[in-house]
């Protein structure tokens, strides 16, 4: 039954406790005048102004009366009723831009009076409102604005009515996600990434140790819990399996019952089996990964490898199943490859510490976590030293230029959406806030920071040949990072080819493109480090 009739589609949507009414979050209709606009193309845009932003609406279920309770010049998200259904607290930024998005508060609104008010001041970003289950505290995920772009958020708990907000879990090592009450409001559960997996917590709901529950060997996504919190439903998914409902009925002995079976099709597939290795870096660092090994891997044979290197520089490869666009290790292994995935310092999911280890040294010591995770590898006899590949997206994309500069290891590349001149980069990106945390400050008073950490300042030392790939419509990324890097090599007379894919922003939505871009890149590396033409390389093991 269809409920609503915004013409910008709902963003966000929550049931009211007595199920009589749903909060929802959609973008503002367009006014006459601006759909008029619209239609004679009269649509000259000024940056940083006229933005179009969403508005927090009730709906009621009976009459099907939708009535806007909440809109000024600011976004709004994540609305969460109390447990009286009284009041809803939401999430602010002061715009739509994502450089904003560090600069949230979190708002409650009272329904019946209509008005709003803010919960905390902080100058870092405040995200994920919780309700206890009496209505008096709310727990929410904050930072305290040093660092607001990059550092791990920390639960706090404050009253509803307002006051000062204490930390529960100051000395949790990992980063928590919101949290769900337990029904008697004393035990907070939530999960978190640790290391190469992500678990379940709880904790007393006063604050104290997080007490890890679950021990999941692989990636659960996703969890939520009975009205009686006696049972958790959430998916799974490892190396050799994609993810899958699954219920844990007995949370203290937490054994996993799977619900559903989503690919079938792969019981009948050969898949390569995964492993977390671990080694010491250049500065004595301790480095870990994830390896896919081919089907049929022998051990004392060696084999062509490729590292992946993840986006962020704040993510992270896990334990799960590499099946997308991005990440199709299985492929590699069915045709043969060792997958190699460094969470090269900068990661998230192994503490603040291992987090903020990158800040002014981009290209310095996660250049050093790769090379030397393949070294390990050359000498356990799995990698061969002389079919070696690099590939990434986003700061993957950055590594992989950046390696490609400083390295003649590798037998070919693929540059995807990667930043490569670092001071043009700042300014034409959407996230000037998380360069400056990482950087140090702006490009024209550190210029120095900027130019050491870019591809481009050595692109004369590059001899490997590389395969571009960028999203035309990308604004995190701007095309202009690809058209240098191109051209730098084009000029240096290194063997390149740039791949631009129409209508994609920053990742590839559209199916046609992924597709592409796993056969492109495939057919690539195949012919570059085997020496293979593959015009349409397999893409099931």
């Amino acid at each position: 039954e269809k409920l609503t009739d915004s013409k910008s589609g709902v963003q966000a949507f929550q049931w009211s406790p007595d199920g009589t009414r749903i909060a929802y979050v959609a973008v503002r209709d367009s006014t006459p005048e601006e759909e008029k606009r619209a239609k004679e193309k009269d649509d000259a845009m000024v940056a940083d102004r006229d933005f179009r932003f969403t508005r927090l609406w009730l709906i009621d279920l009976a009459s099907h009366k939708a009535t806007e309770v909440v809109k000024g010049d600011f976004q709004l998200g994540d609305p969460r009723w109390s447990p009286d259904g009284s009041r809803i607290a939401y999430v602010t930024t002061p715009s739509p831009k994502a450089d904003d998005g560090s600069l949230s508060d979190i708002y409650i609104l009272d329904v019946s009076a209509g008005t709003s008010r803010k919960l905390v001041d902080n100058p870092g970003p405040d995200i994920g409102p919780r309700w206890s289950p009496d209505g008096r505290d709310i727990v929410y995920l904050s930072r305290e604005g040093r660092l607001r772009a990059i550092e791990q958020q920390k639960l706090m708990r404050i009253p509803a009515s307002g006051g000062t907000p204490r930390p529960l879990a100051p000395a949790f090592l990992y980063q928590a996600g919101p949290v769900t009450f337990a029904p008697d409001g004393q035990t907070l559960y939530f999960s978190a990434g640790v290391r190469t997996t992500s678990q379940l917590f709880a904790m007393p709901a006063a604050g104290g140790e997080p007490r890890q529950i679950s021990s999941i060997a692989g990636v659960m996504s996703g969890p939520t819990f009975s009205t009686d919190g006696k049972t958790i439903a959430f998916t799974k998914s490892d190396i050799e399996h994609p993810g899958d409902v699954y219920v844990v009925r007995d949370l203290g002995a937490f054994a996993p019952q799977k619900l559903t079976d989503h690919n079938p099709e792969l019981a009948e597939m050969a898949l390569g089996r995964g492993e977390v290795v671990k080694w010491k870096s250049k500065d004595g660092m301790e480095v870990e990964g994830v390896l896919v090994y081919p089907v049929g891997y022998q051990a004392g044979k060696r084999y062509p490898t490729i590292a992946f290197i993840h986006g962020g520089p704040s993510g992270a490869w896990t334990e799960s199943f590499p099946g997308s666009w991005g990440n199709y290790g299985q492929v590699y292994a069915g045709k043969g490859w060792v997958s190699f995935y460094p969470n090269v310092r900068g990661s998230t999911n192994y503490g603040e510490k291992f987090l903020l280890s990158n800040l002014k040294d981009w290209g310095g010591g996660d250049y050093q976590d790769i090379q030397t995770g393949l070294d390990e590898l050359v000498r356990r006899g799995i990698a061969d030293s002389t079919k070696l590949a690099q590939s990434g997206w986003s700061y993957g994309g950055y590594m992989t230029a950046w390696t490609l500069t400083q390295t003649n290891r590798f037998k070919a590349v693929m540059v995807g959406a990667g930043p490569t001149n670092m001071f043009s980069m700042y300014s034409t990106n959407d996230l000037q806030t998380t360069l400056e945390n990482y950087f140090g400050g702006e490009p024209w008073n550190d210029e120095q920071a900027y130019r050491r950490a870019s591809a481009m300042m050595f692109i004369k030392q590059a001899k490997t040949p590389t395969l571009i790939m960028h999203g035309q419509a990308d604004t995190r990324v701007p095309i202009g990072q690809a058209q240098e890097l191109y051209m730098g090599l084009k000029k240096n007379n290194v063997p390149v080819t740039l791949v631009f894919y129409p209508r994609e922003g920053h990742g590839l939505g559209e199916p046609r493109h992924q597709l592409d871009k796993m056969k492109r890149e495939y057919g690539f590396f195949a012919k570059q480090v085997l020496g293979v033409e593959e015009e349409k390389p397999a893409l099931v093991p």
